[in-house]
C-alpha cells in the first residue's frame, strides 16, 4: 500500500549523500526502510539499516562515469521512451501542447526530488499519457490506492487538473496492514530480491500527504478515502478511466482489483507498481479468479516481471510498472499474420 524509497531517475547520481531522504536508491533496487528480508542465494539476514548502507556502499563505488552513463541513456532514451506522450493527439483534447508538456515533465521531475516516492517520475508520465488520451466523453475519475508520502498522488494531480477530473485517493494513512502469511515474502527473479513486509510499514500521514500535494500538486481535484481498502472500497461507486495500485500485498491487490475492475471504463488501464513481483504479476494470469469474481478472461499483465523497459538498469530497460486492459477495443488493432515466410517477417513493429 505505502512505499519506501525508490530508483534514482536522470535528475539523480548525487556525488553526496546529504540527508537520507534525499538519498537515491540504484535503479530498481528500492530501500524498504522498514523491510527486512534474506538476499537470494545467502543466509544472511539483511536488516534495513544493514541493507540501505550496503546500498549506499555500491552507489558510492559505481563511479563518476558510470554515473554519467547512466544518466546519458536515460537522456537519450527519453524521447523514445516518452514517444506517445509527444504526440500531438495526446491532450489535444484538453488543450494540452507541446509546451505544456514540457511543463510537466519538469514539474514531476522536480516533485521527485522534493517529496519521498517510491514510483519514477517516468511511470508517472507513462499514465498521464493514458489519462490524456481518454476522451472527455467518457466519464470516469483517476482513482489511486496506496499513496506513501503523496509523491505520485501530487503527479497525478497535475494531469487531473489538465483533463478537469478528480483524483480518488484511497490510503490507510497509517501504514501496512498485518500482511498474512503468503504476503510476508515476495519473490522478486529478476533483482535477485525478497522483499518482506510488516504492519504499520511505509506509513504517510494525512497531514503530511495533503501538505505534499497542496505544495506541489493540485490538492483542489483530490478526495481523500481514509482507511483500509476493505472498509473504503465498498462505498466507491465512481466510474474511473484509471486505476493505479501500489498496494505491496496480494490481499490488498485482490480487495482493489475486486471494487474498481468494474468500475473501469473499457479501453481503460489499470496500473500496478509491482509488476515485478512474482506474486503479484501472477494474479493477472489467475484463470479461475477472473472467471468466477469478474466473469470475464483474465487480463494479462503487461510488463510483468521486468516492468515496463523505462529506466536503464543492467540487463535492460526495466521498472516497477505494468497494467492491465480492460476489454481492449481490437477492431483498432493491425493484422500482422505471421507466416515465417521468406522474405515476409515473422515480427513487425517499431524498429523491426
Amino acid at each position: 500500500m505505502l512505499r519506501g524509497v525508490c530508483q534514482a531517475g536522470f535528475c539523480g547520481g548525487w556525488m553526496h549523500f546529504p540527508r537520507l531522504a534525499d538519498v537515491p536508491a540504484r535503479p530498481l533496487l528500492r530501500c524498504k526502510l522498514l523491510s527486512m528480508g534474506r538476499s537470494v542465494g545467502s543466509s544472511e539476514d539483511i536488516t534495513p539499516r544493514a541493507s540501505l548502507f550496503r546500498r549506499l556502499r555500491k552507489e558510492s563505488a559505481e563511479g563518476v562515469f558510470s554515473r554519467f552513463l547512466r544518466i546519458s541513456v536515460t537522456l537519450l532514451s527519453l524521447p523514445i521512451i516518452l514517444m506517445g506522450y509527444f504526440q500531438a493527439e495526446t491532450g489535444r483534447e484538453f488543450g494540452v501542447g507541446f509546451f505544456k508538456k514540457i511543463w510537466l515533465v519538469l514539474k514531476m521531475a522536480r516533485n521527485r526530488r522534493r517529496i519521498l516516492t517510491a514510483s519514477h517520475f517516468l511511470e508517472h508520465l507513462i499514465m498521464a499519457t493514458q489519462i490524456l488520451r481518454v476522451p472527455r466523453s467518457v466519464e470516469g475519475s483517476v482513482v489511486e490506492c496506496g499513496s506513501f508520502k503523496g509523491g505520485s498522488a501530487a503527479n497525478l494531480s497535475l494531469v487531473c487538473d489538465l483533463c478537469d477530473r478528480k483524483l480518488e485517493v484511497f490510503d490507510s494513512f497509517g501504514g501496512l496492514p498485518e500482511p498474512s502469511d503468503t504476503d510476508k515474502r515476495h519473490i522478486l527473479v529478476n533483482s535477485r530480491e525478497i522483499h518482506s513486509y510488516e504492519q504499520g510499514a511505509f506509513c504517510g500521514t494525512l497531514p503530511e500527504v495533503q501538505r505534499n500535494i497542496s505544495k506541489y500538486g493540485k490538492i483542489s481535484v483530490c478526495n481523500f478515502h481514509v482507511g483500509y481498502f476493505e472498509k473504503t472500497l465498498p462505498d466507491f461507486s465512481q466510474k474511473c478511466v484509471l486505476a493505479f495500485l501500489d498496494v505491496d500485498l496480494t490481499d490488498s491487490l485482490e480487495t482493489c482489483l475486486t471494487y474498481l475492475w468494474p468500475l473501469l471504463q473499457d479501453g481503460c488501464c489499470l496500473f500496478t507498481h509491482e509488476a515485478h513481483h512474482m506474486e503479484i504479476a501472477g494474479f493477472f494470469f489467475q484463470e479461475e479468479w477472473w472467471r468466477s469474481k469478474m466473469h470475464c478472461a483474465a487480463p494479462g499483465l503487461i510488463g510483468a516481471g521486468t516492468g515496463l523497459g523505462l529506466i536503464p538498469s543492467p540487463g535492460g530497460f526495466r521498472s516497477c510498472l505494468g497494467y492491465a486492459v480492460k476489454n481492449p477495443n481490437t477492431r483498432d488493432f493491425e493484422l500482422n499474420p505471421q507466416l515465417g515466410q521468406s522474405g515476409v517477417p515473422a515480427l513487425a513493429g517499431p524498429g523491426r
